[in-house]
């Protein structure tokens, strides 16, 4: 996604990278996403982790009601991907052992 990059985008990253608790995040991004957006953005990390935890697609779409298409997507970028998913998971994991 090369054509992501902008200053704008560096704006509203950095803007993200401040924030200091998970309610600034609450508030924030209810301002900056739509309800629909936020649960799909939450919807597809939670099939990243159970990707992550070795469940199949049928369990993931049984749990989450998502589609076996989202949860292909997820997996593909999971695997293949820029390694987004696979690192927000990894510091997930050590923030968790350490609390």
């Amino acid at each position: 996604m090369a054509n992501l990059h902008s200053e704008s985008v560096d704006i509203l990253f950095k803007s993200i990278l401040n924030l200091e608790s998970v309610e600034e995040c609450y508030k924030y991004f209810e301002d900056v996403c739509t309800i629909n957006e936020l649960r799909d953005i939450a919807q597809r990390f939670e099939v990243a982790l159970l990707l992550d935890k070795g469940w199949n697609y049928q369990q993931i779409a049984a749990k989450t009601n998502v589609s076996t298409a989202t949860i292909s997507r997820v997996s593909r970028c999971l695997n293949y991907g820029e390694g987004g998913y696979r690192n927000a998971i990894e510091k997930l994991k050590k923030s968790e052992e350490l609390n």
